[in-house]
């Protein structure tokens, strides 16, 4: 690869991501990024907003605590759902990393999810233990 930075090697990484701009003409595609992983930090949303910061502003996801704890930044990474904070880019292995939106939900724009109906399952849910009767105190 080419030397970046003091001496080090790129590892350059193809980045295959799911685009989508209902307000756009194209239908959905994949787009390719080339990302330097030594340059970057060493998750999937790392990944991400350093394509958004540095190679196409237009690219839109969701994005929070960084953390695993909110669930903002869920996605299909390599055929897998899960947390972009959470997952490794796999910098030691020479496929590309794809990256699409959740499964069987409609897509707002790119990687952006519509939860309303996911929101509204939630909310008519009581995940918690619940008396027949109230207790006598």
């Amino acid at each position: 690869g080419v030397g970046v930075g003091a001496g080090k090697v790129a590892n350059v990484k193809e980045v295959q991501v799911y685009r989508w701009d209902p307000a756009g003409e194209e239908g959905p595609r994949m787009q390719t990024y080339p990302v330097d992983l030594n340059d970057c930090g060493p998750m999937v949303l790392d990944v991400l907003i350093k394509i958004k910061s540095e190679q196409d502003s237009t690219l839109t996801f969701r994005r929070s605590c960084r953390e695993g704890i909110c669930g903002s930044c869920a996605m299909n990474i390599n055929g897998t759902n899960t947390l972009a904070c959470l997952r490794d880019a796999e910098p030691d292995n020479n496929k590309p990393l794809t990256i699409y939106p959740l499964p069987h939900m409609y897509v707002i724009k790119d990687l952006v999810p519509d939860m309303s109906n996911f929101y509204a399952q939630y909310k008519s849910i009581k995940p918690y233990l619940q008396a027949e009767k109230s207790p006598v105190g």
